[in-house]
């Protein structure tokens, strides 16, 4: 079993099928590139992007990931990974405290929350979320047993919940 390193590169990245769009960004925003990205809820605003919650759930406003990082200037078009059914990301995988835990092949076919890694300043699959569920597993990318191991994943996105 090997311990996989992680860093500030090791943020979600795209793996197959995914397509990216522009939208402009919200005021004041600070997201990086893997953050969850969602649409703005504030009144005439709902084609803005910001930063997910804190705890982020299946929703129509869930739009993908960050493929570039915030300016914080309101308009800046913004592009992001998106969340559509077919696409298909990569991130480490840790527990709700953000530790460090071993891959295990129990993990496929399951759905699990993300959670924000404030050591490393990314986005990790968190198996103990199994309420605020935003992403299903779909294969290990290191062995079982790796530590801070990497999941190929595809977000339970709005487009399959609602079929719009």
């Amino acid at each position: 079993m090997a311990t996989i390193g992680l860093g500030k590169g090791s943020y979600i990245r795209p793996y197959r099928r995914v397509r990216m769009r522009a939208f402009p960004e919200d005021s004041s925003q600070t997201f990086i590139v893997g953050d969850p990205i969602a649409m703005s809820t504030d009144s005439d605003e709902g084609n803005y992007i910001k930063i997910a919650a804190a705890d982020p759930t299946t929703d129509r406003n869930f739009v993908g990931f960050a493929a570039k990082a915030a300016t914080g200037v309101k308009g800046t078009m913004i592009d992001v990974w998106l969340a559509t059914g077919d696409a298909e990301f990569v991130a480490h995988v840790c527990d709700a405290a953000a530790a460090d835990i071993a891959l295990d092949n129990d993990y496929i076919d399951t759905e699990y929350g993300l959670i924000a890694d404030s050591t490393y300043l990314i986005w990790r699959v968190d198996i103990s979320e199994t309420t605020a569920k935003l992403v299903r597993v779909l294969e290990l990318l290191d062995a079982h047993g790796d530590t801070n191991g990497r999941v190929v994943f595809h977000a339970i996105a709005p487009e399959r919940l609602y079929h719009d």
